[in-house]
């Protein structure tokens, strides 16, 4: 039976879950790693992203989740770490262990006092699908107030109308990503990067300086991004993601994977954002189904 889910799984498409068996492993080092993130970040007529050059420390990390881990433990002695409701989770999983603080009311002084805080935040933004509406505004207040961010693109290869320009804000330290949700069976080889504008100096790069990396999931990652576009999913799925998003009667997004509902009946799907219900329909994208609701 076909249905949506709360989750994000990634679309299990079949040229993508087939690919898996023809890759060959080869020895990858760091810099061809990082080259190679560079290209495919880059590599896209739906989005766009500047100043990556700017980051000149390039680390493989396990998924995103390992940069949010050393992010809060770099920052949670001398500040507040801040994550904005309907973000990725996995944020509150980890807030019971730190000074960590879920942000539902967007106002000048949510974050006032320089030195004080740190900022992670997704785009396109978790919950919406899209960028956050308040990114600009949340990254001046960084800007203000020496806040520094981790900015998550774990939706980058399935999401469209994302223009990041990260030397417009300084405050922005740290960038990363993952395959997880673009690529089906990626999703537990944890492919991931880390960019950031300084040396960290911790737990990450120290593993990528000893070359204790996951040698296997980076020639992989490698693979996969040789051969697929950041624009794969919306190009083979756009259409479809339109169909299905009208046939639920949901809204459209610009993450392929997700619709919204402002329904009531949908309400189990709701993350913590008022009349803000976002769906998952890959597997309806998957089976390329037509559904009658």
């Amino acid at each position: 039976m076909i249905k949506a889910t709360r989750g994000a799984r990634p679309i299990e498409d079949s040229t993508v879950s087939k690919w898996l068996d023809t890759h060959q492993f080869k020895d990858i080092d760091l810099d061809k790693y990082a080259d190679t993130w560079r290209n495919w970040l880059t590599f896209t007529n739906m989005k766009s992203i500047n100043g990556l050059e700017n980051f000149p420390f390039v680390d493989y990390t396990q998924g995103t989740s390992q940069t949010f881990d050393n992010f809060v433990l770099k920052h949670n002695r001398h500040r507040q770490i801040n994550w904005l409701v309907g973000d990725f989770q996995y944020h509150r999983c980890i807030s019971k262990f730190a000074e960590y603080r879920e942000i539902t009311t967007i106002h000048p002084d949510f974050m006032y006092g320089k030195d004080m805080h740190a900022l992670i935040i997704s785009a396109p933004f978790s919950d919406y699908g899209c960028m956050h509406p308040d990114f600009e505004i949340l990254m001046d207040i960084c800007m203000d107030f020496n806040i520094p961010v981790c900015l998550d693109l774990a939706y980058w290869g399935i999401a469209k109308n994302v223009h990041l320009d990260l030397d417009k804000y300084p405050c922005i330290k740290e960038v990363t990503c993952s395959l997880s949700k673009p690529f089906h069976t990626l999703e537990n080889h944890r492919v991931g990067v880390r960019f950031t504008r300084d040396y960290a100096d911790d737990g990450i790069s120290m593993l990528n300086e000893v070359d204790m990396q996951n040698k296997y999931s980076m020639s992989l990652g490698v693979h996969y991004m040789k051969n697929f576009s950041p624009d794969y999913m919306w190009e083979k799925y756009g259409d479809t993601h339109y169909t299905v998003c009208t046939e639920l009667d949901i809204f459209v997004t610009d993450t392929v994977i997700f619709g919204i509902s402002q329904d009531d009946k949908d309400k189990e799907f709701n993350r913590g954002i008022d009349n803000n219900n976002r769906i998952c329909i890959s597997q309806y994208l998957k089976h390329r189904i037509r559904y009658d609701s």
